[in-house]
């Protein structure tokens, strides 16, 4: 029997989230789902703001803003928070639907990330963790369909297929890319290895790579390769740098058997909207002051101050701002100063990911199902336990760069047709999020293409002036997961307190 967790928060409607009604063409479409990241009241500040200069404004909820604006009001910083949503979180939130929770966007955690870790252990929620897959679970094989027929695999020997496979792709310097990536936190300029290295290596894309072992692998292997890398990165094979699959490779321990418990097994039992919930709760008690529903225009430097105009017609002043929007929405709001050259270029070729995510209730028990169609409209699916009242299965489904291939608000249906590509399947209803039309995202996280990273890394980390760049899409280490958004926004705050200044309890007076 699934026992539905107890949670202080009321989950409320957000205008982001869709839900489909299978059979029912446009007309099944319905915007809006409910979630424990609404902030309500949406605003929480006071009357002189915009006189007065604020020690640092944070713009953006998600969980690079959230720890920045925790950090810097828990130092006794004057900070102002802004975001464009009606709830907290951005990429990453969960729907609450009938009693079950949907993650939306940002999923997985794990033990190998350990600012993550840290925060769910912070609000208590480090033993609250759910498992994706379901020992024992019904159709409990692997499906796989990669113009050979669709057929089906025990998962052993799916895993066995696969990890043969990415052994093959991913040893390209015969120590499992040890020597190429052995600090993946430090992709350049480390003491191991050069930087003329790595630019050699960022220099092919993941489908030179499988030109170069194709003929050590079978139809089937070369197919799974081809649709791994897209699952990962929301992009394809051909626009997908390789040396983001050695970073992978590197985060994960350097072993395809790490990959489940590092991306996607385990999960936060109450939603990831909940651990945001907490860590905006602690902020707002310690004084944060702020307004949801407020997209920014506009960031202006002058005598030192930064001023961030909303699109409301509010302007506010600040000594630093962290601004935490992401590499696709950077091109919205203008900067006067204006970005480098460099760095504008970089927001001008942007990044690869631009996925599709979805989620479907299905009739009977699934949780043990996997699957994989190449090519498809859905690449990879997962039962993903049940729903309330264990009458029905949560399945999730990811696609690569689905753009022009598949649009869920304008096609729906066809979301229906790949799922059951997979598996013969009553769907009952299908939840998803479309990235790629929201204004606040515009893509996935980001994954880069070959020879990004070594261009555009240092510049996209770099500040502009007085305000401070802080997101996921150009974290250290685990970027575009959760554990990079907290990285980013950890630092920035650093920054800031140090810049705008702190004085320790016991601060030796001259």
């Amino acid at each position: 029997m699934t026992i539905p967790s107890r949670n202080p928060f009321e989950a409320k409607l957000s205008h982001d989230g869709h839900t489909y009604n299978p059979g029912k063409g446009s007309a099944g479409l319905h915007p809006g789902l409910k979630t424990y990241g609404v902030i309500d009241p949406a605003e929480k500040i006071g009357a002189a703001a915009e006189e007065k200069v604020w020690e640092c404004i944070v713009i953006g909820a998600g969980y690079t803003g959230l720890i920045a604006a925790r950090d810097l009001v828990k130092a006794g910083k004057q900070t102002l928070l802004l975001e464009a949503r009606d709830r907290v979180g951005g990429r990453t939130w969960s729907a609450e639907i009938e009693g079950t929770t949907f993650e939306m966007g940002g999923t997985w955690v794990s033990h190998v990330h350990g600012r993550l870790f840290a925060e769910m252990q912070r609000y208590g929620l480090k033993d609250s963790v759910s498992m994706t897959r379901t020992e024992g679970g019904g159709a409990a094989y692997f499906t796989i369909d990669t113009g050979s027929g669709s057929r089906r695999l025990s998962l052993k020997e799916a895993s066995e297929m696969t990890f043969r496979a990415w052994r093959i792709f991913i040893n390209v310097d015969g120590q499992d890319g040890r020597s190429l990536c052995p600090l993946p936190y430090s992709s350049l300029g480390n003491s191991r290895v050069s930087r003329e290295e790595v630019e050699a290596i960022d220099k092919i894309s993941c489908q030179d790579r499988i030109d170069q072992v194709a003929d050590q692998l079978t139809a089937d292997e070369k197919a799974l390769i081809e649709s791994l890398v897209p699952h990962c990165t929301g992009g394809t094979a051909a626009n997908t740098g390789f040396l983001e699959m050695l970073r992978a490779q590197a985060l994960q321990g350097y072993t395809p058997e790490t990959f489940e418990e590092c991306w996607t097994l385990y999960k936060i039992k109450e939603g990831q909207s909940t651990l945001a919930r907490k860590i905006f709760d602690d902020a707002d008690r310690l004084g944060l002051q702020y307004a949801f529903k407020q997209p920014v225009r506009s960031f202006v430097e002058k005598d030192d101050n930064v001023t961030v105009t909303t699109a409301s017609g509010m302007a506010y002043k600040a000594k630093r701002v962290i601004n935490t929007l992401p590499l696709a929405v950077l091109p919205t709001v203008q900067f006067d100063p204006p970005l480098s050259k460099l760095r504008q270029e970089a927001i001008q070729i942007g990044h690869v990911n631009h996925l599709t995510k979805v989620h479907a209730e299905v009739t009977g028990d699934l949780r043990g199902l996997r699957g994989c169609t190449f090519p498809g409209e859905l690449l990879y699916v997962y039962g993903d336990g049940f729903c309330h009242g264990d009458e029905s299965t949560r399945i999730t489904s990811f696609a690569g760069d689905n753009r022009g291939v598949l649009n869920p608000l304008q096609q729906p249906e066809k979301l229906v047709t790949a799922l059951k590509r997979f598996h013969p399947m009553e769907i009952k209803k299908v939840y998803f999020h479309d990235w790629l039309s929201d204004p606040y995202s515009l893509a996935g996280p980001a994954w880069y293409s070959a020879g990004y990273l070594t261009k555009y890394l240092d510049e996209l980390q770099s500040r502009h002036g007085n305000v401070l760049m802080a997101n996921s899409d150009w974290a250290s280490g685990w970027r575009a997961f959760i554990e990079g958004a907290m990285e980013q926004g950890a630092l920035a705050a650093d920054i800031v307190m140090e810049e705008v200044g702190i004085q320790g309890a016991n601060a030796v007076v001259s």
